[in-house]
């Protein structure tokens, strides 16, 4: 009787061992080891330490039809350019995201100059530093905004039914005002870039804001690697009283679009009431979310969207889909999530070894405690 208890008592004091050690281990927090709590200046969410580490410097060039931007993480370790194309033409506005990385080869040692050759600086400083940056990419993907669509919502569910639906007016995006460009400090050393495109008669702008660190705008909080894009409409000439609008998309990426309920931003905790397409390889993601409301002549209401995936269009269709209204303002995002490959939970594994070595030592105790008891 008393070896049963021992063994018992041995059993019960190794579960409790091992359930304190998971306290610790797997509650995602781990002991605390220093009392100090993370320093925010700027009051964004986001410690100091973890914004400077991702800053980055953003430089723009303009053409008549063209904008290229480029951000470049400012820190010397895992540097990488994330390139944003924005075109317009007669066929739409497009925006192309390319993300790469930094191949930096070692630095170059001079050649020793011939006994019958003078000492050439070409050989010493033919490359500047002794290496030159090459830019692998990784991922790249566009959005297409092609156009205004009016329908009336035959089957009322909300969004365009091609086959359903009766399409009454179209709307494309073929004429544009000259590029609107400012540039505003937001601290001591980043800055808000702002880029607005319209259409000739004003019915249709994108606004584009990029920033160089963690930032609010609207209250939405934007992070370097991504890229804030306002859809306006105003004053869209209906030509039904019961219709509704349709901003007609399309995507192309070598990568295969998702559709995510659950967004990057809102599983990071940077946003919420979001949806998004995106493409994905073994680390890098790129995204195109939106708000799932939009403010309709200052009301906020449901947005819904259809993806459509054609056999004879390499490109897909996507309908972002708006109630009636005479002024639509709506709050999508473009940008990378980079992240790193996931790491499978080990809690069950842990969990089923440590009990089984419990157990285990228990039976040796009790193996050994019979033995004694025989000799």
């Amino acid at each position: 009787m008393k070896t049963k208890y021992f063994v018992l008592g041995i059993f019960v004091i190794g579960i409790l061992f091992v359930s304190s050690s998971f306290v610790y281990s797997f509650d995602g927090e781990d002991p605390p080891i220093d009392d100090e709590p993370p320093v925010d200046d700027d009051n964004d969410g986001i410690e100091d330490d973890y914004e400077d580490e991702n800053k980055r410097n953003i430089e723009v060039w303009i053409g008549e039809n063209v904008i290229e931007v480029a951000s470049i993480k400012r820190t010397e370790t895992q540097k990488d350019i994330i390139d944003l194309r924005v075109a317009f033409n007669d066929h739409g506005i497009s925006i192309r995201v390319s993300y790469g990385t930094y191949i930096i080869p070692e630095p170059k040692e001079p050649e020793e100059p011939k006994d019958s050759e003078e000492p050439s600086e070409e050989i010493t400083l033919a490359n500047g530093d002794g290496y030159e940056d090459t830019i692998e990419y990784k991922l790249t993907f566009e959005v297409l905004f092609r156009g205004l669509i009016e329908y009336i919502d035959v089957n009322d569910n909300g969004v365009l039914d091609n086959e359903i639906d009766e399409i009454v007016s179209d709307y494309g995006f073929n004429s544009f005002q000259p590029i609107d460009y400012s540039l505003e400090s937001i601290s001591e050393d980043s800055s808000k870039h702002y880029i607005m495109i319209n259409t000739t008669d004003g019915i249709f702008a994108l606004h584009i804001f990029l920033v160089e660190e963690f930032v609010y705008i609207d209250d939405n909080l934007i992070s370097p690697t991504q890229a804030k894009i306002d859809i306006e409409i105003t004053n869209y000439n209906y030509t039904e009283d019961n219709s509704e609008l349709a901003l007609f998309t399309k995507l192309w990426s070598e990568e295969t679009y998702r559709d995510n309920e659950v967004t990057g931003d809102e599983e990071e905790g940077y946003a919420d009431n979001e949806k998004e397409v995106s493409v994905k390889n073994d680390v890098y993601s790129g995204f195109f979310s939106w708000k799932e409301t939009a403010l309709i002549d200052g009301v906020e209401m449901d947005v819904h969207a259809k993806r459509i995936t054609l056999e004879e269009e390499e490109l897909q269709r996507l309908y972002l889909c708006y109630p009636r209204g005479n002024h639509i303002y709506h709050d999508p995002k473009i940008g990378i999530l980079i992240g790193l490959p996931v790491v499978e939970d080990l809690t069950p594994i842990v969990m089923a070894v440590s009990i089984i070595s419990v157990i285990g030592a228990a039976a040796i105790t009790l193996v050994v405690l019979r033995k004694r008891r025989i000799l």
